[in-house]
């Protein structure tokens, strides 16, 4: 279904979900019942013709934050979700998507994401009842009775607003010099040794923003391209190809920040074995887990919540 770019793809959120449901478990099924979740968003459209590049990576202005979201993200989440209540995936938090037996076994052809819904939706309620009973949630609630979307409360996620939602927004509103800022310091974080010889150029010239080197032992090193970019749209094969052909000599492989995801035509180009110089990419997930990875510009918070006996 063509989007119209006002609802991206479907009437409402849970039309979408419940189309993302039984792709996903046909995805997961194909690939013998596991993906991580980027290689199952890019598989959907191979199930279903409706699930375009459209919907997809249509983004919607976030006018509190400023900048984009992408609605989808929020969509396959809570399809995800779903599935893992009624028992079709294990755990949807788990970085890989994994079927279950029963996922396993499903007749794709009869599973529908009504059929889903009559187990995981009582499931569900029961979970927000009691984060509700536990004033848990009170806030989050708010933030779902005035969120931006024009979609139902289902367009957001149950964890609303989480430190990586947070990042990702952040991510796409910084400036571009306070962004390459950020990228240098997270490469360098993964080990690099930062050449600042070029100095930190802006984005917009579309050339390099400066070269790293790998140890990869106590006697090699390898020198690396960075070049980091923020983007409101899904990045294509082209912005491979300019950055590839920006490389000096004697690089041997590039790294391509972007604060959104790439095509799969732009994750053939990085991995073309025809070309000289390959490349690294790191969409807007990667950036995330790397962030947490290496807990950088994160302050920990520890904080208790109330058992049951105040609320016998």
């Amino acid at each position: 279904m063509k989007s119209d770019f006002k609802v991206p793809g479907y009437t409402d959120s849970v039309a979408r979900e419940n189309i993302v449901m039984k792709a996903l478990v046909a995805a997961l099924q194909d690939a013998g019942g596991k993906l991580n979740k980027k290689e199952a968003r890019n598989q959907l459209p191979k199930f279903d013709k409706r699930i375009t590049d459209d919907v997809l990576w249509y983004a919607k202005p976030a006018p509190k934050r400023g900048g984009t979201y992408i609605p989808f993200t929020f969509t396959i989440s809570w399809a995800a979700r779903h599935l893992a209540l009624a028992g079709y995936l294990i755990d949807e938090r788990m970085k890989p998507y994994v079927l279950t037996d029963k996922g396993l076994k499903a007749d794709v052809s009869k599973l529908s994401g009504e059929k889903v819904r009559k187990i995981s939706q009582p499931l569900l309620d029961e979970i927000q009842a009691e984060k509700k009973k536990n004033k848990d949630s009170i806030q989050e609630v708010e933030k779902k009775e005035s969120k931006e979307s024009e979609d139902s409360a289902s367009e957001l996620p149950d964890e609303t607003e989480t430190w990586k939602d947070q990042l990702k927004a952040q991510l796409g509103v910084m400036n571009p010099y306070q962004f390459e800022k950020f990228s240098r310091r997270l490469i360098k974080e993964m080990g690099a040794e930062i050449d600042d010889s070029l100095g930190i150029q802006k984005s917009r010239d579309g050339g390099i923003d400066g070269y790293a080197y790998f140890k990869t032992d106590g006697f090699r090193t390898i020198r690396v391209a960075i070049q980091s970019k923020r983007y409101n749209h899904q990045v294509g094969d082209n912005a491979v190809r300019d950055f590839r052909g920006a490389i000096q000599n004697g690089t041997e492989y590039g790294i391509l920040i972007a604060t959104n995801y790439f095509s799969d035509s732009a994750q053939r180009e990085a991995k073309d074995p025809s070309k000289s110089t390959p490349i690294t990419l790191l969409d807007i997930e990667d950036i995330v887990d790397l962030v947490e990875k290496y807990q950088l510009f994160l302050n920990r918070i520890e904080t208790f919540e109330l058992g049951s006996f105040y609320f016998e």
